[in-house]
């Protein structure tokens, strides 16, 4: 009986996706930038062309190098500074910057020299917040003041270094210095807050599981040890009653929130006592003018005294009449306060 014929076949190559093999094409040369996809699909599509090449900027520069947080500059968030480069204009960076903060997509978590920020990538979901309703096809969903249009962007020259006037101090004017990412920056890990807490809280929810006001309390006195008190104890009233309008968040930005607040709350400094000093009969009608253009612009102070329906002059005639009076002072006192301005009480007769 003869034996049957054996026929060698060619051993298949190891595939490049095999064990201990990379996953991703190596086409690449220059490597991946990691991407959420919570934010494309329940982000991206509800935010402004300002926010989306920020967010873009910042992604590149913290998440492209496995990181959590970095400083950034503004100038860098312009975008790239290669000759021929398309930037964008400093308004449309500052617009991108309020939009992001304002929806929880980043936040703020330390501040270096010349007042450059370190900027964290939070992972949330915004799709709740918007509904059929308030947008119509062709109008996007927020309206942002852009300082350029899709196909010219503002631009500015190759030597200008911008800044944003609402985030940053003056000090950014001058020209930023290499940034200093030492463990003795002010933050440190001081700032973090049950970060292995990914679950979704109001303020309230969140004072339930944990203490939340001392813990509040302690952060602020470490970031500034002559806030008295008292008004640590005002600005956590305030930062409550803010919270309401603002959604679901993780344990660690609540803090960054309150640690921002902290870091841009204005002390009112005290004043020297003069001896024999006449008291006045009120608020000057300078002061009365400048209080009453500043109260009814301020949209926490206005949903509260406007009347519905009431015509804007009318409003602010009304407010005016009402800052003659002491009692409304002391109304309106901690609307007054938040907008930086200190009355003393003593100057009303």
């Amino acid at each position: 009986m003869s034996t049957a014929q054996v026929i060698p076949f060619k051993k298949p190559s190891q595939s490049k996706q095999g064990a201990g093999g990379n996953m991703y094409s190596d086409r690449f040369v220059q490597g991946h930038v990691m991407s959420s996809r919570l934010y494309r699909k329940e982000v991206w599509p509800f935010i402004s062309d300002a926010a989306r090449n920020v967010y873009a900027e910042l992604e590149n520069r913290i998440n492209g190098h496995l990181k959590e947080t970095d400083y950034v500059s503004y100038s860098q968030l312009q975008g790239s500074d290669l000759p021929g480069a398309r930037q964008l204009g400093r308004k449309t960076v500052s617009a991108g910057l309020k939009e992001l903060i304002k929806y929880g997509i980043i936040s703020i978590v330390g501040s270096g020299k010349q007042g450059m920020k370190s900027y964290c990538l939070n992972e949330v979901s915004i799709k709740d917040r918007f509904t059929k309703g308030t947008s119509s096809p062709s109008t996007p969903v927020p309206p942002v003041n852009q300082s350029s249009s899709p196909s010219t962007p503002a631009t500015s020259s190759l030597g200008e270094h911008t800044i944003d006037t609402s985030l940053d101090s003056l000090e950014n004017k001058k020209k930023n210095l290499p940034v200093d990412n030492s463990e003795t920056e002010m933050f440190g890990d001081s700032v973090k807050y049950h970060s292995d807490n990914s679950n979704l809280y109001t303020l309230r929810e969140l004072a339930s599981q944990y203490p939340v006001q001392s813990d509040l309390q302690t952060q602020a006195k470490n970031l500034n040890s002559e806030l008295s008190d008292e008004i640590i104890l005002a600005e956590l009233k305030g930062f409550a009653q803010w919270s309401t309008g603002k959604s679901k968040t993780t344990a660690q930005n609540w803090m960054n929130f309150w640690i921002y607040r902290i870091q841009n709350l204005k002390i009112p400094k005290a004043k020297s006592q003069k001896p024999n000093k006449p008291k006045s009969k009120g608020l000057s009608d300078l002061q009365i003018n400048l209080f009453t253009s500043e109260l009814c612009n301020y949209e926490p102070f206005a949903s509260n005294f406007s009347n519905p329906g009431e015509p804007q002059k009318s409003f602010e005639a009304r407010i005016k009449a009402n800052l003659r009076n002491l009692e409304h002072i002391k109304k309106y006192g901690r609307y007054l306060h938040e907008l930086g301005f200190v009355v003393d009480l003593e100057d009303f007769a």
